[in-house]
């Protein structure tokens, strides 16, 4: 028999119903003291035939929970390290995303289960998933995936996190489909103003609101507009993936404007940046920018390394920006 923790040798992959409960006992003292802070959801039962309910549900694993999982899930959410856990795996600026896309796929997989799954944290394995279903290409899956964020927020008084980061990723999908996308990037400045926000957090998403209005702008044909956009961002690096989008949009700025020495410093910087920070596709997207600068056939060897990396992490998206990257030099050759 499996022991109160559920740590006997059969024990399921990932978070269960038994790690749950142990990690609630830790917290609590006692089975019977976790049975008394549910009093309240369940008029009529006595602590002890709600401990009897409790020690049933250790024993779920990672089935559906029920009417008492529900009732622990409301009550208790999972414990702080969890939700951390799988918060990583749903922002984008965290380097969950320049893991290789099959094992990104796999850790979704291993914590999409309850009670994960069925706890306030979902929202986060929903926006995980969209985020790989972008880096494969598949859009109708990712816009999915984002109903099912939007869903999971409903009702939810604070993760303004992950209003954030939900609102960015849909005007992203948005823009694939070629749809318009000034509104909502209005609305998620409104909402990024009025956050409660890590300061790194606060960075990151800044930064990456400047880089799809850049990104507008410079498909306007707007170039001096965009570059002003990032020169308007802090000089102080104050994470390494806000500061890789930063120096990055310099540096395509610089390009644009004929400034090709800058601009060639500036996208080598942000290599640096995306190394430091663990951010395998953000350096092989600088590799990228670094080759378009340089031009053929000096920006050949930044390319192969982009297209090695794009391979090894078997990333799709990433894959597709070489290719579009190269034909675009092969034109200019035999133009």
């Amino acid at each position: 028999m499996a022991d109160e923790g559920g740590q006997d040798s059969g024990h399921a992959a990932g978070f269960t119903w038994g790690d749950l409960l142990a990690a609630l006992i830790e917290q609590h003292g006692t089975l019977a003291a976790v049975a008394w802070k549910l009093i309240e959801q369940a008029p009529g039962d006595d602590v002890a035939s709600i401990e009897r309910a409790l020690r049933r549900l250790r024993r779920r694993g990672q089935l559906d929970g029920g009417v008492w999982g529900q009732r622990l899930l409301r009550v208790f959410g999972v414990p702080a390290p969890v939700e951390s856990r799988v918060r990583w795996m749903g922002l984008y600026h965290s380097p969950f995303g320049d893991l290789p896309l099959p094992l990104c796929r796999d850790q979704l997989r291993l914590w999409d289960r309850p009670p994960v799954s069925t706890s306030r944290a979902r929202v986060w394995l929903h926006l995980g998933h969209a985020s790989c279903a972008l880096r494969a290409r598949m859009l109708a899956e990712a816009e999915a995936q984002l109903a099912r964020a939007t869903a999971a927020l409903a009702g939810l008084a604070d993760h303004d996190d992950a209003r954030v980061e939900l609102a960015l990723v849909q005007a992203y999908a948005a823009s694939q489909r070629g749809q318009p996308v000034l509104a909502a990037l209005d609305a998620i400045e409104r909402t990024l103003a009025a956050a409660a926000l890590e300061p790194a957090d606060a960075a990151c998403f800044r930064a990456r609101l400047v880089d799809q209005r850049a990104y507008q702008l410079n498909r306007a044909g707007e170039h001096a507009a965009a570059l002003a956009l990032f020169e308007s961002l802090p000089a102080s690096d104050v994470h390494p993936f806000a500061s890789y989008r930063r120096d990055a949009g310099l540096a395509f700025g610089c390009l644009r404007a004929g400034r090709p020495d800058e601009a060639l410093r500036l996208a080598l910087r942000a290599c640096e940046h995306a190394g430091d920070g663990g951010y395998t596709r953000l350096r092989a997207m600088g590799l990228l920018l670094v080759a378009r600068i340089q031009g053929q056939p000096d920006g050949d060897v930044a390319r192969a390394r982009a297209l090695a990396i794009a391979r090894r992490l078997d990333d799709h998206e990433l894959l597709a920006r070489v290719d579009r990257q190269a034909r675009r030099g092969s034109d200019a050759q035999h133009s």
